[in-house]
């Protein structure tokens, strides 16, 4: 079953193969080999291979994930965003990467404790993620800074977007029996108008961003 569309005449196949009702993982492989009475006949073997693709997906996780939210990292952001950036420029698209940075969270990190400055992040990456047009397409860069990343979009796509994220801090978050409140400043860089390379649309996002603070707090 697992070659029935490949060349017959092939002398060595392989494929890895998930099995639905044992939930496993196989490689199948098939070898033309000559027997010995002369005849070439083809020699299966089949091998569990589960317990090594659990442990490349735990891997994976790890190199991409932010242990904290679960969101994925700096690193596979600016994986995502080159790859975004080459698909703009062949569709003739407009893609925007949005910098966010939470107004004030050290002193509520610093006079709450750090267990509850995570609950927080926790929440504000699980209310972000929510938002429509954003979904996976959310990155923890450290600290109190995330990034959306918009492909495909308009200005009034981004707006909405920005929009969304700054209701999402108009009502409190309630930690240690108290509400809290904060905002955030934002930074945007569309590409390829404003850079074509990883490096400077990060540059142009955080010369944005640092404008937006310079401003005061809750500003785009």
């Amino acid at each position: 079953v697992v070659f029935k569309n490949q060349e017959l005449g092939s002398v060595n196949e392989q494929a890895e193969y998930y099995s639905e009702a044992e939930k496993r993982w196989l490689d199948v492989r098939k070898t033309v080999i000559d027997w010995v009475d002369g005849r070439q006949v083809s020699l299966g073997t089949v091998y569990d291979i589960t317990d090594k693709k659990l442990y490349q997906e735990k891997i994976e996780v790890q190199a991409n994930n932010d242990f904290l939210t679960g969101l994925y990292n700096r690193m596979r952001f600016e994986q995502d965003l080159e790859r975004y950036i080459h698909k703009a420029q062949m569709l003739k698209q407009e893609g925007a990467l949005i910098c966010i940075d939470v107004d004030d969270f050290k002193h509520i990190n610093d006079g709450l404790g750090h267990q509850y400055g995570d609950v927080l992040l926790k929440e504000i990456s699980r209310c972000i993620q929510m938002i429509d047009g954003v979904g996976k397409n959310c990155y923890r860069m450290g600290g109190d800074e995330f990034v959306v990343l918009v492909m495909d979009s308009n200005e009034d796509q981004i707006g909405r977007i920005c929009s969304n994220i700054k209701d999402i801090f108009r009502t409190s978050w309630h930690l240690k029996q108290e509400d809290y409140y904060c905002t955030v400043c934002m930074g945007i860089a569309f590409f390829p108008e404003d850079g074509k390379t990883v490096d400077e649309l990060i540059r142009k996002a955080d010369m944005a961003l640092l404008t937006a603070k310079k401003r005061g707090k809750n500003q785009i």
